[in-house]
C-alpha cells in the first residue's frame, strides 16, 4: 500500500475510479513467508472474542518502508504512496531546510 495505493481526489471528484487506475498490491507483492502467532486470548472488541487477521502481513509494510527510506536518506516521509517523485521532492526540500529529518 505504501508504494502504490493512492485515491486521487480533486474538488470532491475521484480521479481514478477504475481498478485499472487504482494500483493495489497483488499476490506477488507480499512476503514469500509469513510466520503467524496464534493468540489464545479472546479479543474483547471482536465478535464472540474473535481476532481479525485478513490483512495481517500488510500492517508492517508502511513503517518498514518508511524507516528504510529514512535510514537511506535521513528524511521522514508521511505522505503515501511513497513514489520516486515524492522521495525526490522530499530530498529537495531537505536540501532547502524545509522538511523534518
Amino acid at each position: 500500500y505504501v508504494l502504490s495505493e493512492n485515491l486521487a481526489v480533486e474538488q470532491g471528484r475521484i480521479l481514478n475510479p477504475r481498478l485499472s487506475q487504482y494500483l493495489i498490491p497483488g499476490i506477488g507483492d507480499g512476503p514469500e513467508h509469513v510466520e503467524s502467532v496464534v493468540l489464545e486470548l479472546a479479543d474483547p472488541l471482536g465478535p464472540w472474542g474473535a481476532r481479525g487477521m485478513a490483512e495481517m502481513p500488510y500492517i508492517t509494510y508502511a513503517p518498514a518502508v518508511i524507516a528504510a527510506v529514512h535510514d537511506a536518506t535521513g528524511v521522514w516521509f508521511d505522505e503515501f504512496p511513497l513514489t520516486p517523485s515524492r522521495v525526490l521532492a522530499g530530498l529537495r526540500a531537505a536540501e532547502n531546510g524545509t522538511v523534518r529529518s
